[in-house]
């Protein structure tokens, strides 16, 4: 069955482990939130409000690849490449749309300067994504939930 493009199905994945990875992206995007308000300038005044946003990205986005990775084993039935390819997985198995896949997968991307090269990140492009992409977390779960048929928190 589909359901605006995505394919929903009932098969055995890990609810558990869903559940709390889940619970993870929503309580890193309830810290980024008030960064969410801030001018660029009141963003890059404190270096402990950039890093700690930092982390909290690197968390949303680690806990949207571990859901990635197991719904791309269990679903797919693929061990990706790359953080990257997994949500591409994902698109072509019609498990997410793949205008979602594509912006998580420049998240994945990103989630690789910030871990790799943390200290040649452009802390204006993470501003950027904190204030404009961080709603595509959100719709991943969404998505998730309609495919699985729960709720996520």
């Amino acid at each position: 069955m589909t359901h605006q493009g995505v394919r929903t199905l009932n098969l055995p994945v890990n609810l558990k482990k869903l559940r709390q990875k889940a619970a993870d992206i929503r309580s890193a995007l309830a810290n980024l939130s008030p960064y969410t308000a801030m001018t660029l300038d009141e963003y890059l005044k404190d270096r402990d409000r950039v890093a700690a946003s930092k982390y909290y990205l690197v968390v949303a986005t680690e806990a949207a690849i571990d859901i990635c990775n197991h719904l791309a084993a269990r679903l797919a039935k693929e061990a990706p490449d790359s953080y990257a390819e997994c949500f591409a997985i994902l698109a072509r198995e019609n498990i997410i749309s793949s205008t979602l896949a594509d912006r998580l997968i420049r998240m994945a991307k990103f989630r690789n300067l910030l871990i790799h090269l943390y200290g040649n990140v452009d802390d204006r492009k993470v501003h950027e994504i904190i204030c404009y992409n961080l709603d595509d977390l959100d719709l991943y779960l969404t998505e998730l939930a309609v495919l699985l048929k729960i709720d996520l928190p």
